[in-house]
């Protein structure tokens, strides 16, 4: 059984189990980053976003990269605010697909495998799998790495015109761009989330694009493509549609800013979304169902509601107690969250009478 636990008394204490990772990043800085006024925040807010996915994902693998500042080595014709490049291997649909349902382990991984096509959708197609997800799925050795001078993963480069704010403690700040949501979405890329052509070459996070429900889009040109785990019937999130302007594999930008945005804005934090997890859960990276949430928790009379968002389809179970020392199986189970939107959850303890009451969730 997964237990996710976390206790809140009526005023907002609270605290998260923290998990082990497998996951892990050997990052190699340019001297173009030991070269800037800010080399330490940069290193240091970097590491904080590598050290996001490893802990939210639990492969044992190991992601080779360089961090480049400016229009520098492989960037040297410029960087509008951050971009990636990786590396790839080539391989087939079938074993792809195989590999996708032997390494899947939660809901999302289960829906999103159980629609794919027998016969390759894009008929005659060359596919392609980015480095570390081939590494993560079995698809090379677990200590394979590329045939490239060096051989590394790909490489990260950020804009040095734009202002940047680098702690993780106050990303949110007027004129600064949150360097650290920036960099989870290049990191991302080098991961798998990331396109080729949708022409010739294919990659696995095009088997989750659709048009409707039943439908999957593999037009690099459809303006209505969004990403869905359970065969289309599920909006995710739309993805963004002018292939000449920026990257279609990036959300669609809204008034809810995210970490996989194509466009952000300064002066707002960019945080990896749910959903944003969940893509990188279904292209092999496993542990999302285990991620401790974060606790919302707002108390009306003798109501206390919790709202929290984690993987897609989970079921939780919220139990409570008034003493904290006592064994979590003695925990009284007040029922199931409920799921709107996919992702988000919330669950309304009635019965709230007064006092300290400790509240923990598990799955299921």
């Amino acid at each position: 059984m997964k237990k996710l636990i976390f206790a809140v008394a009526f005023w907002v204490l609270f605290f998260q189990v923290r998990m082990a990772s497998a996951l892990s990043f050997n990052i190699t800085y340019d001297a173009s980053v030991a070269a800037s006024t800010n080399a330490a925040q940069i290193t240091n807010a970097f590491a904080y976003a590598a050290q996001s996915f490893s802990d939210t994902f639990t492969n044992a693998a190991t992601i080779y990269l360089t961090v480049y500042w400016g229009p520098s080595g492989p960037f040297s014709d410029g960087i509008g605010l951050g971009r990636s490049q990786f590396l790839l291997i080539g391989s087939s649909y079938s074993e792809i697909t195989n590999a996708l349902r032997t390494h899947r382990a939660s809901a999302a991984d289960t829906n999103s495998v159980a629609s794919l096509p027998v016969a390759d959708p894009s008929s005659s197609g060359q596919w392609i799998v980015a480095y570390p997800e081939a590494r993560v799925l079995g698809l090379v050795p677990p200590i394979d790495r590329p045939n490239a001078n060096p051989p590394e993963d790909g490489e990260v480069g950020f804009a040095t015109n734009v202002n940047y704010t680098f702690d993780p403690n106050n990303r949110s700040v007027p004129g600064k761009f949150d360097f650290i949501g920036v960099a989870q979405h290049e990191l991302s890329e080098v991961l798998g989330r990331n396109f080729y052509d949708l022409t010739t070459f294919f990659v696995p996070y095009d088997l989750f694009r659709f048009s409707s429900s039943g439908v999957r889009s593999l037009d690099p040109n459809a303006t209505n493509a969004y990403f869905s785990v359970n065969n289309g019937a599920t909006a995710l999130k739309f993805f963004y549609t002018n292939q000449f302007l920026g990257d279609i594999q990036d959300w669609k930008s809204t008034n809810t800013p995210d970490a996989f945005d194509a466009f952000v804005t300064s002066g707002h934090i960019n945080p990896m979304s749910t959903v944003d997890i969940t893509a990188m859960d279904v292209l092999g990276y496993n542990g999302l169902a285990l991620v401790p949430p974060h606790l919302y928790v707002a108390k009306t009379n003798n109501n206390v509601t919790l709202r929290f968002v984690n993987s897609p389809g989970v079921t939780f179970t919220v139990l409570a107690t008034t003493n904290l020392a006592t064994k979590a199986s003695t925990w009284t189970a007040l029922g199931t969250a409920s799921e709107a939107p996919p992702g988000q959850f919330i669950f309304t303890d009635t019965a709230a009478t007064g006092g300290f009451r400790f509240y923990s969730v598990r799955s299921p």
